[in-house]
């Protein structure tokens, strides 16, 4: 019998970052052992198009198809069998769409298949991922200053104001760095609002009463300052999360904290003037995630400057990022496992993207627990960067766990950004 049979599987709940009961579960084979913990993106914040994360009744309805169904037929499989195991949980569960088991509950199993036989075979999870040689580094997306979704309180409309260090020379120091910029614009805030109480947001952002305008302008006095001080070029970026605030009845993007409301139109001439005005290296879901043609024109009008990142749009999906590819609507893509639900599912994808010429995001949830299994998968699918946010055990532990593999494998190094992209200083 192979090293890497299934011989048992369990599974328990536990509780995200922010308090909320989801699925964990552990895979053993004869040799190894592998676990997985599902994160879970805020109900403002899912796109339309992923995956729902769990059945049609919950939770509690995702387990009782694992005891009754899919466990059954997972034991005495092979579980370096990556690409069988994950057909046949999209078997199982007889959806296009993982819904009836829930995307959470495949790409837990998928996850905790993949660790397992890695485990087994005493290799690294990146290289049990992707086998052949080449493996690099990601650059860290740090979310800064956080709105809409992932927000209480009064705060900006758009969701992410981010950084990335892209003249960072190792992650650690990149790491380092977003953690210098962040406590910064903490102390910045402290001197601009004497009511700011030092609330984050659920990404561990700082939860600000400003704009997005007066949000970019403090993160680019602070990452001035770092720059400076570290000779790092450092980019700055935007997730709008735009379904958010799209108004379809109206036709519009309703800005509540700015108090202004903007046709497609006006809302590419918006985007283009901050681009242009902050020198942004990034900006993800700037539109609804029906419209790929405004996708399509931003990407057109500034993509050689700045990436123009889809996340809800494309939502992992096969064909809807071939659609995308097709209008040339984006230069880079966020991947998120559980929105496709496994991780042969999320390979394709990036097989395809990276095909294409696109770069690729490794992102975590608002809702995260400390499992690092996308950190491994940033490596083995040379992700420009991880989205990981920037405080916080559970995204610091994905940043933790690229410091040790830049340790122990000391050939293994940040993949090169480019000499293309702007920077917010040299």
């Amino acid at each position: 019998m192979p090293e890497t049979t299934i011989a048992h599987v369990r599974y328990r709940t536990v509780y995200d970052s922010r308090g909320i009961e989801t699925l964990e579960v552990d895979v053993i084979t004869e040799k190894g052992f592998g676990r997985a913990a599902a994160p879970f993106g805020a109900p403002g914040s899912r796109g339309e198009f992923e995956a729902p994360a769990y059945a049609r009744g919950g939770l509690r309805e995702s387990m009782a198809i694992l005891e009754k169904t899919v466990i059954p037929s997972l034991i005495g499989m092979d579980a370096a069998e990556q690409e069988k195991i994950d057909d046949l949980l999209q078997r199982i569960d007889g959806t296009p769409n993982f819904e009836k088991i829930g995307g959470n509950t495949a790409a837990v199993l998928s996850t905790a298949v993949g660790a397992a036989a890695a485990d087994s075979l005493k290799i690294p999870l990146f290289k049990w991922f992707r086998r052949d040689e080449g493996w690099t580094l990601p650059y860290p997306l740090g979310n800064i200053i956080g709105g809409g979704a992932h927000s209480l309180g009064p705060a900006p409309d758009m969701q992410e104001h981010l950084i990335v260090p892209i003249g960072a020379k190792t992650v650690r120091q990149a790491i380092e760095i977003n953690l210098r910029i962040h406590d910064r614009v903490g102390k910045l805030l402290e001197k601009k609002d004497p009511g700011f109480a030092g609330g984050t947001d659920d990404e561990n952002a700082w939860a600000a009463n400003l704009n997005d305008v007066e949000a970019l302008q403090i993160i680019k006095e602070a990452a001035d300052r770092i720059s400076d001080e570290e000779g790092v070029a450092i980019g700055m970026g935007l997730d709008l999360a735009a379904d958010r605030f799209w108004d379809p009845a109206g036709g519009v993007y309703r800005y509540d904290r700015e108090g202004a409301s903007r046709t497609a139109r006006q809302q590419l001439d918006f985007l283009g003037e901050l681009i242009v005005r902050f020198n942004l290296v990034y900006v993800e879901d700037g539109f609804n995630s029906n419209d790929y043609d405004s996708f399509s024109l931003l990407n057109r009008n500034f993509g050689d400057r700045c990436l123009i990142c889809a996340d809800d749009v494309y939502a992992s999906n096969h064909e809807r990022t071939k659609t995308g590819i097709g209008k040339g609507s984006a230069g880079a893509m966020i991947i998120k496992p559980n929105q496709v639900g496994t991780i042969t599912g999320a390979k394709r994808t990036v097989s395809l993207a990276r095909s294409h010429g696109m770069k690729i995001i490794l992102s975590h949830r608002s809702g995260e627990t400390p499992d690092d299994s996308i950190a491994h998968l940033s490596v083995a699918w040379n992700a420009l960067m991880i989205k990981t946010g920037v405080k916080g055990g559970e995204r610091l532990a994905k940043l933790n766990e690229l410091i040790r593999i830049e340790q122990d494998f000391e050939g293994i190094r940040l993949i090169e950004w480019g000499t293309a992209s702007p920077v917010n200083r040299a």
